[in-house]
């Protein structure tokens, strides 16, 4: 039980992730119109190294260090004992691992990783 239970908090953990890149992204951009967006010093320059580590993983074709945690916890349970799961994790693990051409992941993440690569150049946060 305690394996399901963990990999489902991965899970989370995993969205909150995506979520942190998608918004530093937003930010990036943000950061050009809005000054005072490259205040934020602390978040973009976590933001910038997430996102370069991410876009190393997919051109390399490795796999995110939570997927493999994931997937070993979820095989260490046995799933015939256990309840299916939480609503709200199944629909999470769905917005993790959209059923896609990982290609296209590929492209859009080193993308990112170039876009937010620039806006730090470009517009470097303030000390």
């Amino acid at each position: 039980m305690i394996y399901k239970i963990l990999a489902d908090l991965i899970v989370i953990t995993h969205f909150a992730w995506i979520l942190f890149m998608l918004a530093g992204f937003i930010l990036a951009i943000a950061s050009f119109w809005r000054k005072r967006f490259s205040d934020w010093r602390l978040f973009r320059t976590l933001h910038l190294c997430g996102i370069i580590y991410i876009g190393i993983l997919a051109l390399l074709g490795k796999y995110c260090p939570l997927t493999i945690l994931e997937n070993t916890l979820k095989a260490k349970y046995a799933p015939e004992l256990m309840y299916p799961g939480s609503f709200i994790v199944h629909y999470i693990e769905k917005l993790v691992y959209p059923d896609i051409n990982p290609l296209i992941i590929i492209i859009s993440t080193v993308f990112i990783a170039l876009f937010t690569l620039m806006a730090f150049i470009i517009n470097r946060p303030k000390k």
